[in-house]
């Protein structure tokens, strides 16, 4: 072994040494811990080769460990930190307080959450950092702590932090600084769907090492060995993949470092070989793999019943807040924004009008409809629902609704709904009652009263969502609250929606408990219902099976592509901020991949990309670099989400009283961004690799970044969002340019040049 193995080997043994011990937590990474090689003598094992599989029946045989000295780094071992990790705790002492939950959320989950637990009086957990400066808070009771230094008595909520710093809402998050050094380190967890999924009815299996420290890696089954690749890579780290057919195996990994040394990832030295069961226990929905979705916001997207218009104007939350209290309007199609625009200007917009659209969303290649709110509720946007059970009678009629989902599903599309478990809104009855009679009323416990009696719309009688006095926080953790919800919920799944959207997860009270139930109450009645939760973050405990099918990824539209097609990110920075997102998600749910750039809550993308406000005329080059965004949604796995108007080059500024809402003028188009995105669901209905699972990086320099596509690397996508043409060095063999199709038809070999601000997908000739 080279010197600068044996100094890896040192820096592990020192690792060991340490004592990196914490409690284990099922929303963290698998403990792991490495020891020193053991000599295997050949009549207990034989030196594994690789070899091609098919993906039929395979016979199985005996596995049995290598014959050649290996470091054996055990995962499966309870209590410890992976090498290169440090094990950190945080404690909160509440004192006399009543709390019922606290999790712990920071920079280095991507502000998700982490349940602690209660012991002695004091909530408590032990989790693995990697060295480097942390910040933090404590989610206590379902509410944000305001100031960590400060738990109201003048002693700082955890005892241990090593410092403060602003949170940017006026609070103080709490600093912790890990110390430590990184040594190698292969992190594989087959609990977790980043590391081990079902995808495209595949086994896929992955593990996660220390960047440019790997040279090779093989998939050691009982059937079969599989050579893995390096998928996908970011500034400290990358993943490595294989793929196995779908059926009991016992396996483990042999990885080979970049200095030659030699390691085998195992579960543990008494039971060292993984056994995968071959049972699929978190589906992948292929309808959503296959799909293009369109998003609605109803009021805004076309009128096609004018006789319900004016039944907004009786129920509007204005007409009941004792604190802000206003008039709604209801405006014709066309009539100017004004300050109720967000929320109390009506339009019109029904669910006959979408029904009436349905040809014209086919003609977009639209295979997912998802719907904004639409039960009864006092705004424009529904999101302050009054009666979970109930359409909203501005929306029009169940009967007109049911007759949209059965036209829908005759074209072959899906429809999922919105709802809102987190907070309702002041006409609520059950808020009502809780108004007049206080706690005599039965739904008492259902909120969170402060003080009353109270005055309808006053945020600081009750808890309301951010603060908000017409939007009432609901007690999900009674299990009244989570009948009435999770009974709404199969209400219309029974009615025949395909699927939910959910609102503000992260913000409903024990979200740990009443999702695992909302899921298996759905998926019992409907084992093809799409979950969607909206999360904005990096937030991969949401997905591991007993939550969100997908998350609304905002982490990928607008964190990365959307900067990388503003011209803000490298190809490189770009697609290390991918690599980190893509090695985060089991494959199962990345091919479910909710993926979105713009909703109803953003600026409109092509403003986003520097086109302008509503009524401005685009420029050329933020359309060509809608172009370029669009065309890497429509290319990476996942369903592409489209908002309402977006081919059409609509416009809207946010912060312009949600002008993003605008409805959308059907005799204005741009007719060359209207067929561009009719030209993409075509191009991703002829090639399958855009619809598969399966994608791994090729490169990236410059404003360039390229990475494959298909099972087999049988595609290539090169971008480049620079306002300058770039020469790409083709990977082996000829290839042929498929977009754009004006492209020259000859096969391509050694080098292709990638246009300014633009991006061309290539298939293996």
């Amino acid at each position: 072994m080279k010197k600068g193995g044996l100094l890896l080997i040192l820096l592990i043994l020192v690792s060991i040494a340490s004592g990196c011990i914490s409690e284990s937590n099922e929303n963290q990474t698998a403990t792991a811990s490495t020891v020193p090689p053991t000599s295997v003598t050949p009549s207990q094992s034989s030196t594994p080769t690789t070899s091609t599989s098919t993906y039929g029946p395979s016979e199985r045989t005996e596995l049995k460990l290598p014959s050649v000295n290996y470091t054996p780094i055990y995962v499966g071992i309870e209590k410890g930190c992976p090498s290169g990790r440090v094990p950190v705790k945080f404690t909160y002492n509440p004192g006399n307080k009543t709390v019922k939950s606290v999790s712990l959320r920071g920079s280095f989950n991507n502000w998700g959450e982490w349940p602690m637990e209660l012991k002695n009086g004091t909530w408590e957990t032990t989790v693995c950092l990697r060295p480097g400066r942390y910040e933090y808070k404590y989610f206590i009771n379902g509410q944000w702590v305001k100031d960590m230094s400060d738990d109201g008595t003048g002693r700082p909520y955890d005892p241990d932090a090593d410092a403060y710093a602003p949170d940017g809402y006026g609070g103080k998050n709490a600093v912790r600084v890990v110390e430590g050094r990184e040594a190698f380190y292969v992190e594989f967890d087959p609990r977790d769907p980043a590391y081990l999924s079902i995808a495209d009815k595949r086994t896929v299996v992955r593990f996660e090492a220390k960047r440019d420290t790997v040279e090779s890696a093989v998939l050691v089954t009982d059937h079969g060995n599989y050579t893995m690749k390096l998928q996908v890579w970011w500034d400290f780290g990358e993943t490595w993949r294989a793929e196995m057919p779908v059926e009991p195996a016992d396996y483990y990994i042999l990885v080979t470092s970049s200095d030659g040394g030699k390691f085998a990832v195992l579960n543990t030295s008494e039971s060292p070989f993984f056994h995968f069961d071959g049972v699929e226990g978190f589906p992948q929905l292929e309808w959503v793999s296959n799909g293009i979705t369109y998003q609605i916001f109803p009021d805004r997207f076309n009128n096609g019943n004018k006789s319900n218009d004016a039944l907004a104007l009786d129920h509007d939350e204005l007409i009941l807040n004792q604190v802000n209290p206003g008039q709604p309007i209801l405006s014709n199609w066309s009539d100017p924004i004004t300050p109720l625009h967000c929320c109390h200007q009506y339009f019109g917009g029904d669910i006959k009008g979408i029904t009436e659209k349905l040809d014209y969303l086919q003609s977009l290649g639209v295979t997912i409809i998802y719907i904004n709110p639409i039960f009864l509720s006092g705004s424009a946007h529904g999101y302050d629902t009054y009666d979970y059970y109930r359409l909203d009678p501005k929306f029009g009629t169940e009967d007109e609704l049911r007759e949209f989902l059965d036209e829908a599903h005759r074209r072959g599309m899906r429809v999922i709904f919105d709802f809102v478990p987190n907070h309702c809104g002041i006409g609520n009855p059950a808020f009502l009652d809780v108004w007049e009679k206080g706690n005599e009323s039965p739904y008492w416990d259902w909120f969170f009263v402060k003080k009353w009696p109270f005055k309808l719309g006053d945020g600081s009688a009750y808890v309301g969502w951010w603060g908000f006095g017409s939007l009432p926080k609901l007690n999900t953790a009674n299990q009244e609250v989570r009948e009435y919800l999770i009974g709404a919920a199969l209400h219309w799944i029974e009615f025949g929606f395909d699927g939910i959207r959910v609102d503000v997860p992260n913000e409903v009270l024990d979200p740990g408990t009443f999702f695992p139930e909302l899921r298996k109450a759905v998926k019992e009645k409907k084992p093809d219902a799409y979950l969607v939760g909206e999360i904005w973050t990096l937030s991969p405990e949401w997905v591991k099976g007993d939550r969100f099918d997908s998350l609304m990824n905002y982490a990928l539209g607008r964190d990365i592509l959307l900067n990388y097609a503003k011209g803000l990110l490298s190809g490189e920075s770009a697609m290390k901020m991918m690599g980190r997102y893509y090695a985060s998600y089991g494959e199962n749910v990345v091919a479910m991949g909710f993926n979105l750039v713009d909703s109803h809550d953003t600026s409109r993308v092509l403003t986003d990309l520097g086109g302008g406000k509503l009524g401005d005329t685009p420029s050329n080059e933020s359309i060509q670099r809608l172009k370029l965004l669009s065309t890497l949604l429509y290319a990476l796995p996942g369903t592409p989400v489209t908002f309402q108007g977006d081919e059409r080059g609509l416009l809207g500024d946010k912060g312009h009283y949600d002008e993003q809402r605008y409805p959308i003028q059907w005799d204005t188009v741009n007719e060359d961004v209207l067929n561009h995105y009719r030209a993409l669901a075509e191009l991703r209905k002829r090639v399958p690799a855009l619809r598969s699972s399966a994608m791994r990086f090729y490169t990236a320099k410059g404003g360039v970044m390229a990475f494959f596509r298909g099972h087999h690397d049988e595609v290539l996508v090169v971008a480049n969002s620079w306002k300058k043409p770039a020469l790409l060095e083709l990977p082996e063999g000829e290839w042929k340019v498929i977009w754009p199709e004006d492209f020259s038809p000859e096969l391509l070999r050694g080098t292709v040049e990638v246009p300014a601000i633009g991006i061309i997908i290539l298939e293996r000739g």
